[in-house]
């Protein structure tokens, strides 16, 4: 690195051969001449021949020097240039004295040598090198801070010669690409055939003198990936272009960086599921997509049914653990059919393209089973469902937001359904989803307003008639809408979280009111009041049993509590919850038996007082087979348990005769008695007093 670009004119150097010949024979003619001269002619020629010889030999050099091309500007010093035509001419006047005695001898001629060889050596240093000296030295100035840019650089470059057969590496070039030497073919070879294309396109630019800047990805010989900046630099050298300095930067940890920020962006950060923002765009290109082919897109809401009730109970680090779990079992049912997102909480979606309507309820129905299996997350057993809804593109929305709208009203329709199922999308689902909206704005009034109610079903001994028990029924008196039944409201309370405030008034006043019947002297009775899966697994649920149970008076034998199946969520917590209540007196029934997902084996292991067979297999018992083998089965099989029966919903004779003929022990329904207000409850008391 520390040499100089250099050229010679050729015309210049044939010119200094010509005045060295011509200053030579002038020389040696003089010379002749002074060997015969004497006296003040000897002088002359001797003074003639010094300047002719001397100004022959310094021209000689000057031209010579003039033909020298460098890449630098070349000055000189006026005086020190005359001190050395002053050096040549006298060394040249000492060399013609010495060598024209008359006498040569081989003193002489080595002593004239020696004076003429000092001389134009004395002339050269002093005259011409003296004069580059100065410039050379802020040249090799230059050339070392070129250097220690070239050797030192953070950034790898490479100098490549016009044809790229050659090149010269810096150290941070060699460390990145491990490589000692790298041509222009190697390196092309190191990275896609994209890439080497530009390579080969950005070299050809810079030879021809543009300055090119792109971007490639290489691939290192020990298999390493690297994301590399290129700048391509031509080299003029007198304004002729001898090279291309390749300027390589590293900037694989900022490419990485940025896929990382952009696949944040895009993707949930718990499920790795890409998010709502990448899933509306999507959603925007599959239906531009579909105008062009006329096919259908499908678009699916799924809400995971009690997921909130995991979070509420045991915590929002098992919560997330089990929306890992859902959202492995929803990208194994989907596939490569379709693309599964999260979009918020519980809310995942999903969008198929080129299937079939029947294919989609097939799909549909396969992530409803396989969703309520059990989750099995840190010594937990947890069951959960999911409600799905169904838009599809374009009978049901021409853009994105209207089939994401629809889909998410099909989904309240399925949990309106009873949760655990899918449903398409209709028209009037709007209107629904609206009416919801509304009561839950409502709900949060009607409480402090006091516009609930409880009604109560009576509930008689299937044998004799006798009634044994009644079921506080929660009645909304809602000022514009009149009395509304609690599946008009009930669902909604549950998603808000306001089930556990009504759940606990309906507890109280249910208590308090059974203690007032008592008080009234009618014959003692338990009354079944109905549990939200989430009131059920509240941490301080049992103590505020207790609590309620103290301060209204009531003997817990009195108080029925009727779980659901889908209480079972967490299948410990329940049975602790259970164990307590036990310990507490109070009775526990399974309510709606049948419809859920209960093992037998922990139906064995909790703590129960009966079974309550749901409306759904009663009605319609006698006329469908299937429901009457379904309802002997369980009777036979609560039986078998040390567990009472009750059937809901009876309506019939028939149904009736049927239920004392497999010895269920309990029945309610309207063959008995509607719900009643507990006014008409105290006078039907009375009559079954009278009577007996």
């Amino acid at each position: 690195m520390n040499s100089l670009d250099q050229s010679y004119s050729m015309t210049l150097v044939f010119l200094s051969y010509f005045i060295s010949a011509m200053a030579s024979y002038t020389a040696l003619d003089l010379g002749a001449r002074l060997h015969y001269a004497k006296g003040r002619g000897r002088v002359f020629w001797l003074c003639a021949g010094a300047v002719s010889m001397g100004l022959g030999i310094w021209a000689m050099h000057f031209v010579a020097m003039l033909a020298l091309h460098l890449p630098i500007a070349v000055q000189y010093d006026n005086l020190i240039v005359f001190f050395s035509i002053v050096l040549a001419v006298l060394s040249s006047a000492l060399t013609l004295w010495i060598v024209s005695e008359q006498s040569m001898s081989k003193t002489r001629v080595v002593t004239g040598s020696v004076a003429i060889g000092s001389g134009i050596a004395g002339m050269h240093y002093t005259g011409m090198d003296k004069q580059f000296a100065g410039k050379s030295l802020r040249v090799l100035e230059s050339d070392q801070r070129y250097k220690s840019l070239f050797e030192h650089n953070y950034d790898g470059v490479i100098f490549y010669s016009i044809d790229g057969s050659q090149s010269v590496m810096n150290p941070a070039a060699m460390r990145l690409t491990r490589e000692q030497s790298l041509p222009l073919e190697k390196l092309m070879a190191m990275c896609t055939s994209r890439d080497a294309e530009l390579i080969s396109t950005h070299f050809t630019n810079a030879v021809q003198g543009e300055a090119r800047n792109y971007e490639i990805t290489l691939t290192t010989s020990e298999g390493r990936q690297l994301h590399l900046n290129m700048t391509h630099t031509p080299v003029f050298v007198d304004q002729q272009i001898t090279g291309v300095f390749m300027i390589v930067r590293d900037i694989t940890n900022k490419k990485e960086y940025e896929a990382k920020i952009n696949y944040l962006a895009f993707h949930d950060s718990l499920t790795g599921l890409p998010n709502r923002r990448f899933v509306e765009q999507q959603l925007d290109q599959v239906i531009m997509e579909a105008q062009k082919t006329d096919q259908q897109v499908y678009v699916l809401f799924l809400d995971l049914d009690h997921f909130k009730l995991v979070n509420d109970s045991l915590g929002h680090d098992f919560g997330d653990l089990l929306l890992q779990e859902a959202s492995l079992r929803l990208q194994d049912c989907v596939g490569e059919k379709g693309t599964v997102s999260r979009l918020a909480g519980d809310e995942f979606m999903v969008i198929l393209t080129d299937v079939t309507e029947k294919e989609v309820s097939s799909m549909a129905n396969e992530i409803n089973q396989r969703i309520e299996q059990a989750f099995f997350i840190h010594g937990h057993e947890l069951y959960i469902t999911t409600s799905i809804g169904i838009s599809r593109y374009p009978e049901d929305g021409q853009d994105r937001s209207v089939l994401m709208r629809n889909a998410d009203a099909a989904m309240y329709a399925a949990k309106d359904k009873g949760k655990n199922s899918f449903h398409l999308y209709v028209p009037n689902l709007e209107q629904t989803v609206n009416d919801k909206m509304n009561i839950q704005n409502e709900l949060n009034r009607a409480l402090a307003r006091q516009e609930f109610l409880l009604h109560y079903q009576p509930q008689v001994c299937a044998k004799s008639g006798a009634i044994v028990g009644v079921e506080a029924l929660i009645r909304w008196d809602h000022p514009e809408r009149g009395l509304l039944l609690p599946d008009q409201f009930i669902s909604v309370a549950e998603e808000t979280g306001l089930i556990v405030p009504i759940g606990e008034w309906v507890l109280r006043t249910a208590c308090k009111q059974n203690k007032q019947w008592q008080e009234q002297g009618l014959m003692p009775l338990r009354v079944a009041v109905n549990l939200s899966a989430r009131q059920f697994l509240k941490q301080d649920f049992t103590q505020m049993v207790a609590e309620i149970l103290h301060q209204t008076g009531l003997a817990p034998e009195y108080l029925e509590l009727e779980i659901t199946e889908s209480s079972m969520i967490d299948v410990q917590r329940a049975t602790q919850a259970l164990k307590e209540l036990k310990q507490l007196g109070v009775h526990v029934a399974i309510d709606d038996f049948g419809t859920g997902y209960s093992s037998l084996y922990y139906l064995k292991e909790f703590p129960l007082n009966r079974l309550k067979i749901d409306r759904s297999f009663v009605r319609d018992m006698i006329e469908q087979p299937s429901n009457q083998a379904i309802v002997s089965t369980i009777i036979s099989m609560a039986h078998h348990l040390q567990l009472h029966v009750i059937a809901e919903g009876v309506e019939t004779k028939e149904e009736l005769a049927f239920l004392q003929e497999h010895l269920c022990e309990e029945v309610q329904g309207y063959l008995f008695s509607r719900p009643l207000p507990s006014e008409d409850v105290a006078f039907y008391l009375q009559a079954q007093t009278g009577a007996s």
